[in-house]
């Protein structure tokens, strides 16, 4: 793919997780240099820089929660840690100079399209200015802690903090500590913290779906193929992808199942490994009771973990399922009426994940603000573009998350695409391209209606959705089939603005 047509293009790449890293080495890999990554932080690693609580690793096997063209031989287990993964990301950040190519502890905080020469102005939080051609936000959809505004919660003596901003300082030892949440990342720290502390209650609103985890270290057999035999770490990463296509089954109606997903749905549902791991780790009556969802798999964010329940099932824990009435000084009363005596309250309440490109200010043509355009819940078409905002893309955007698979697979799809997209802009001496209205609203007909038959309409509430029942965080269906919507970048989607010097742009 050739970019040496928009060498004098500037490309603003906004995050440097996976998605902005990811961007960024592909402009290396295909020739473009004049590029810039922002980052709030002081460090790249989007959310594994800025998760690091105890048990912290990765829901998706390793050879495919990684890059296709950056692949590792000696990632030493299935599921990986996240200092492991924070390590990948660091020495790609160094083996690809994205260190002197990043413009560190600088928050964006509006990005206005100039109509008269098809740049964006771009203002920082801190009152710089300065102006790019492209803009590609890559700010991922987990990246802002939520809080719950439980009353009194500043009245709390002791250390009260959320596990995206976990507080090392702390000794956990022998205090008694609360979880608020009971989601994927609380399922990780809860049984290492449960190992500490005198003793821990978890306060959980509704029960998770847990499916085995089964990790397992690689051994120096599986190493020494990754290395030298040539396509083995291809091959067994594609295994990887078609394995868990096969775990989407539950989650939507499929008319058409490629037969591959039919048969590794053969060797054995992922409803019966739950039921299996719930059955033989879950032996108290008590907690049958409150730890069996009462809604369909997938309807809420699933929970991989071998070592949850059997941390439920310590002496030294509780499970809390009467309702937080509010915190004060030295614990939190519940709404049964009780008090409930800690040292220490943790948040593991996950994070606001539909508001995306909050909280900057997005205006585009003729003034178009992108809250405004986003009123009743943000649409993208493919996920990537937004009629009215030129030469805006977006990784991990609207639609795009998925419940089963590698989000690292749906963001190389996208970032194919808009390197498509770029060599179309150079192709045509164009100043700017924007997809139409009309493309977007046949893409948001399907999604809507492939959603509508999903398991995310089914009734529970979850942060895939908003409060008015608009599903605005995942992909529909297989991830496979996402790579064949975005896989060739199609230029008929789009309409071109005329670069200085040239009458219109080339067809």
């Amino acid at each position: 793919m050739n970019l040496q047509s928009i060498q004098d293009k500037h490309v603003t790449i906004i995050g440097s997780g996976f998605g902005g890293m990811g961007m960024a080495i592909q402009l290396l890999r295909h020739g473009h240099t004049n590029f810039e990554i922002i980052e709030k932080e002081s460090d790249l690693g989007g959310t594994w820089r800025d998760n690091s609580y105890p048990g912290c690793a990765c829901d998706v096997p390793s050879h495919l929660y990684s890059f296709s063209f950056e692949g590792r031989s000696d990632w030493s287990k299935m599921f990986p840690a996240r200092d492991e993964i924070f390590n990948y990301i660091t020495e790609l950040g160094v083996k690809y100079n994205l260190y002197d190519r990043t413009r560190f502890n600088t928050e964006i905080a509006a990005a206005t399209f100039n109509d008269s020469n098809g740049r964006w102005h771009v203002e920082t939080t801190t009152g710089d200015r300065f102006e790019t051609d492209i803009l590609v936000t890559a700010l991922g959809q987990l990246n802002r802690p939520k809080i719950p505004d439980f009353a009194g919660k500043q009245r709390f003596k002791g250390p009260i903090f959320h596990s995206a901003r976990w507080e090392h300082q702390h000794d956990f030892d022998n205090k008694r500590i609360a979880i608020i949440g009971n989601g994927p990342s609380a399922a990780q720290f809860i049984p290492e913290i449960a190992k500490i502390a005198d003793h821990m209650t978890v306060f959980q609103r509704s029960a998770c779906h847990i499916v085995p985890r089964e990790d397992k270290p690689y051994s120096s057999v599986h190493k020494f193929l990754f290395k030298y035999v040539p396509g083995f770490r291809a091959f067994y990463r594609r295994l990887i992808f078609w394995l868990l296509e096969s775990n989407f089954l539950p989650f939507n109606e499929l008319p058409d199942i490629p037969m591959l997903v039919k048969f590794l749905r053969l060797t054995g549902s992922i409803e019966d490994r739950i039921q299996e791991q719930f059955d033989t780790q879950v032996t108290k009556p008590e907690l049958r009771k409150v730890l069996k969802p009462d809604y369909p798999l997938g309807c809420k964010r699933v929970v991989i973990s071998d070592d949850y329940y059997p941390a439920l099932m310590r002496d030294n824990v509780t499970l809390e399922t009467s309702g937080i009435k509010e915190i004060v000084a030295n614990g939190i009363n519940t709404n049964d009426g009780k008090h409930h005596k800690f040292d220490i309250i943790i948040y593991g309440t996950g994070f606001e994940s539909t508001g995306f490109l909050a909280p900057m200010t997005i205006t585009g043509r003729n003034g178009m603000d992108l809250n405004e355009y986003w009123a009743e819940g943000a649409e993208a078409y493919l996920g990537i573009t937004v009629p009215n905002f030129p030469n805006m893309f977006m990784l991990y955007g609207p639609n795009t998350n998925l419940g089963t698979n590698s989000i690292i697979f749906m963001m190389e799809v996208q970032i194919r695409y808009i390197l498509g997209a770029l060599a179309s802009l150079g192709k045509k001496h164009a100043q700017a391209m924007e997809v139409d209205e009309g493309k977007l609203q046949e893409f948001i007909s399907y999604v809507t209606r492939r959603l509508d038959t999903s398991v995310w309409a089914q009734g529970c509430g979850s942060w895939y959705k908003l409060e008015n029942g608009k599903i605005t965080n995942n992909w529909p269906d297989f991830p496979h089939q996402y790579e064949s919507y975005v896989g060739r970048f199609d230029d008929n989607c789009y309409s071109y603005m005329p670069a200085p010097g040239h009458k219109q742009a080339a067809e």
